[in-house]
């Protein structure tokens, strides 16, 4: 059975972290208010720096 790759993992963090940044950001744009609701997203910026996070090779 074959171990995850480190760089593959953290490509995919990444990328699900940017992509729910963009969402986030345009439901924030279009439902509500950014002045109140900015603090939402920290979340993908929380993800991102999770994933971006030097990894065991296993």
């Amino acid at each position: 059975m074959r171990g995850r790759d480190p760089a593959r993992c953290r490509r995919l963090g990444l990328w699900t972290a940017g992509w729910l940044f963009l969402f986030l950001l345009l439901g924030v744009l279009r439902f509500g208010d950014l002045s109140v609701q900015w603090p939402v997203l920290l979340v993908p910026v929380a993800w991102a720096a999770v994933a971006a996070r030097p990894r065991r090779d296993g």
